[in-house]
């Protein structure tokens, strides 16, 4: 999956930015969690697992482009670098510093989390 397939996704699912709670943006922290877990990526040698987590800390404010949030990641090398980024401007940023390998844990969970709240909004209806 590339980016832009998953932006297309959220577009097509008639999800807006009011979906977003505090709950929500966990679960999409947690989904993302697992992906990065089970790819064993960023591993620092061929003895240990891969290193690549989600932060527990959710960033989210109201700004002069209006409401975003952030989701961040870390490895054994890095500290804090976007994972998801809900921008004020209507634009969902996924890993801008990684290359194609290493965003598909973060596009796998970001489908996963966008195909569970379509279906609970239709469970709802």
């Amino acid at each position: 999956m590339t980016r832009d397939e998953a932006r297309a996704l959220w577009a097509s699912s008639g999800l807006t930015y009011a979906v977003l709670t505090l709950g929500r943006l966990q679960d999409l922290r947690d989904l993302i969690g697992a992906e990065m877990k089970a790819s064993g990526l960023f591993s620092p040698s061929n003895r240990t697992a891969g290193t690549y987590r989600m932060h527990s800390k959710i960033d989210a404010n109201i700004g002069a482009d209006g409401w975003w949030a952030g989701l961040q990641c870390r490895s054994y090398y890095f500290k804090n670098r976007e994972a998801v980024s809900f921008n004020g401007n209507g634009l969902i940023g996924f890993a801008g510093w990684s290359d194609e390998t290493n965003v598909q844990p973060i596009l796998a969970g970001f489908s996963k989390w966008v195909e569970t709240l379509v279906e609970q909004r239709s469970v709802a209806a």
